[in-house]
């Protein structure tokens, strides 16, 4: 597998050439693939100064990847829209940090694609997650190719275009320091307290965002929802049991698109008791008014990671 070079940004729907994550693709069987990334310290789901790389940087390239295989194996146009109903991310082993030297990883994917026949193209995506020849977690995604004419009656579902939706004022919040969800930068806060409602955020949605808006988006990007479940859950376990460690479990599944402009409020409750008693698991919704636009599970497992315990070996 070459990691020389990126891939073509149009291919997983980057305008910078700077926000590809894939450098290579091969298919080995009907349904079967293989893909490389690469992983850089810069990259703004990279975490900075933690002691693994993040799930969300996983998801991305896992996005990314049924973006590239769509188009480059499987037939499907460019300039066709994607619709993301599922993304996930289970980790058994937590992942390496990224350091000076990119970080190499590899998918060995199953593309199932829909039955003959069927009338809309609904793909499915699991992988296996390698990195440094071991096998460190699984991958998630859910989506569909959809013709632009249907995409935008989709989207005009309700009665209400894009363009037409309504603009409300933010309601009142209390920032938040980027250290308490992970980030160093403040405008990588992406989360506001609510003060009036322990355990309720509000989106922070900045549309000049050099990566989550990375290219125009009629709608609240479906990744700005992943690391906004992400900073949300990492407050809730935190302020629930201090001292909780890394994402083990991040799954994600979007039920509507959010409009630009309005309002998102995010909620936590605890879900159900973990098998490890050391784990914490949330369940997080985002929601414009009534709507939910979303829904998530977060785990916060141990803190123990074979590659802190390898390095030490060496």
């Amino acid at each position: 597998m070459n990691f020389d070079r990126c891939v073509p940004r149009e291919s997983v729907h980057k305008a910078a050439e700077g926000e590809v994550l894939l450098t290579d693709a091969q298919r080995l069987g009907d349904d079967r693939f293989v893909v490389a990334a690469l992983w850089n310290r810069d990259h703004y789901l990279a975490h900075h100064g933690g002691p693994a790389s993040d799930p969300v940087l996983l998801a991305e390239t896992a996005r990314q990847t049924a973006i590239h295989v769509s188009h480059r194996f499987l037939g499907v146009a460019y300039g066709m829209p994607f619709v993301l109903s599922e993304i996930s991310v289970d980790l058994f082993e937590a992942l390496p940090p990224v350091g000076a030297e990119p970080l190499a990883v590899g998918l060995d994917v199953v593309c199932r694609a829909p039955a003959e026949g069927a009338r809309r193209l609904r793909l499915e995506l699991e992988a296996e997650v390698l990195v440094r020849h071991r096998s460190v977690g699984r991958v998630r995604v859910a989506w569909e190719p959809m013709e632009p004419r249907r995409y935008a009656l989709l989207r005009r579902r309700g009665g209400q275009a894009p363009d037409e939706a309504p603009t409300y004022d933010q309601p009142p919040y209390v920032a938040l320091p980027p250290a308490r969800v992970g980030q160093l930068a403040e405008r990588d806060v992406l989360i506001a307290a609510d003060p009036q409602r322990a355990g309720r955020w509000w989106l922070r949605l900045d549309q000049d965002h050099p990566v989550l808006f990375d290219h125009e988006s009629d709608h609240v990007p479906g990744m700005m929802l992943v690391e906004a479940f992400r900073q949300a859950g990492r407050v809730a376990a935190a302020d629930n049991r201090p001292g909780a460690s890394g994402v083990t479990r991040l799954a994600v599944t979007f039920s509507a698109f959010g409009e630009l402009g309005v309002p998102v409020s995010l909620t936590a409750e605890p879900a159900e008791r973990a098998a490890d008693p050391a784990a914490t698991v949330f369940t997080l919704r985002a929601r414009q008014g009534d709507r939910e636009l979303a829904h998530a599970t977060v785990r916060h497992g141990r803190a123990d990671s074979v590659w802190a315990r390898l390095g030490e070996a060496c």
